[in-house]
Formats: structure tokens, sequence, C-alpha cells
């Protein structure tokens, strides 16, 4: 199967962003026993006498992962159809994958980014307060944390977390986020640095209390063109008049 054939002990932890890397990885498989099977399974005219394995393992490999994630994304079983029809409809299902990877790898990006997830907006007051907030903890770090590349790896947290609070709007996942990382990079400093943990509580605090969520548009509902056979065999000409008896 190729699902033997793949690492998949480093998935990242979000289930759409380990399913872009998972059907990467699942692809590269899939790609080479398709050459290997287009190979042998091959009369001596060219014409394929398989039965489509590697599409199938292909497909199946993808709706297990989609299942045991819980990811709804309406793809169909086509895996016990007929051959003429599965092929036909396995390059549907194949460009609907490469959709769903597009979209969520770009999320994820977006999400690293702090341009999607929950939108909200913090006054510059309260904006202000935090800066002096971050600015202590600096202060703090600067004079506690012996090991240079300690403190290094904290101020660039702080850093990373000022640049979202600067912005005119950022995301719940965002925000938090560096807040963790600030968090865990203070915690694992082993220094006396409970001061410096005190200010970033009250960086939480003021997030949780004085940020405003923000409506965003929504994303726009796109018709499917499908093809028009309403007039179709109208304007066919009559053959029977042609044929000679």
């Amino acid at each position: 199967m190729i699902f033997d054939e793949v690492d998949i002990t480093k998935l990242p932890t979000n289930r759409e962003e380990a399913f872009a890397r998972y059907e990467a990885k699942i692809r590269i498989a899939f790609e080479q026993r398709r050459s290997n099977d287009r190979e042998y399974n091959v009369d001596h005219n060219g014409n394929y006498e398989g039965f489509f394995e590697p599409e199938r393992d292909y497909v199946n490999s993808i709706l297990a992962f989609l299942d045991e994630y819980g990811l709804d994304t309406q793809l169909p079983d086509i895996s016990e159809l007929g051959d003429p029809e599965f092929i036909q409809r396995f390059n549907a299902f194949r460009s609907k994958v490469g959709y769903l990877t597009t979209r969520y790898a770009l999320r994820a990006e977006r999400f690293e980014n702090g341009d999607a997830g929950t939108v909200i907006a913090i006054g510059q007051d309260y904006k202000s307060q935090i800066g002096e907030h971050l600015s202590k903890i600096r202060k703090i770090v600067n004079s506690e944390v012996k090991e240079g590349f300690k403190r290094d790896s904290i101020f660039k947290k702080v850093s990373s977390l000022q640049s979202e609070v600067d912005r005119d709007q950022t995301t719940i996942d965002a925000a938090f986020g560096r807040m963790i990382d600030l968090t865990q990079a203070l915690g694992s400093a082993a220094e006396n640095l409970k001061p410096a943990i005190d200010q970033l509580e009250r960086v939480k605090e003021i997030f949780f209390g004085h940020s405003k969520r923000t409506d965003q548009l929504a994303a726009p509902n796109r018709p499917k063109q499908i093809e028009d056979k309403s007039q179709e065999g109208l304007d066919a000409p009559n053959t029977d008049d042609e044929i000679p008896f």
C-alpha cells in the first residue's frame, strides 16, 4: 500500500495542515507506483491492461486520513467503481484534493501571519499599555538572563508579540500563539523571571478584557459553471434523407 511507503511521524498537529503535508507525501509515492504500473501492465500495442491499483490505493489513503482526522470535505468514495467510471471520476477526485491541499496550505500560512482566524482589534490606549509591559519584560530579561542565546530567544518572542500588537487587526490565534511562545521561552530560561511572567499576565488580561471582535466579509458564493445541454440536438441536421437505400 502507498500508506506503508510514507513517513507520517512528523505531521503538524493542525489537522488541515497535516492533511496538506500528508497528501504531498502520498502523492510522491503514488506517482512512482503509477509509473511502474504503466510500465509493466501494457500489451504489445501499448494498451493498459492493469486495474488502476495505484489510483485506488491513492483514493483509499486520502479517504482514510480524512475519516480518521474528521475532516468534512464531501469527497466521494469512488474506490469500488468499475474501471471506466473509476478512472473518469478519479481525475475529478484528484482535482478536488488538489484544491483542498492548496486551500489548507494557504490557510495555515494566513494563521501563521495572523491573517486568518477570529479577527480582533485593540484600542490605541491598550496598545500603549501592552507596549509598556513588553518593555518591562525586556528590561527584566536583560538584567536576569545571563546566557546570551536564551536572552536573544526571549527577545525574539517579545518582538513577535509586539508585531501582533502593532497591527491594526490581528487574530486570537496569532496573538495568543505569540503569548504562548513567550510564556514557554520565559519558563525555559531557568532564571528568576517571575516579574517578567507577571508582566505577561497583565498583557493577557488586556487582550481578554479590552480587545474587540471585528466582522469579516464572508467568502463569495461562487456558482459552478456546468455545460448547458438544454438545446442539445435541436439544431442537429436530419440525416435520414441523406442515407441511400
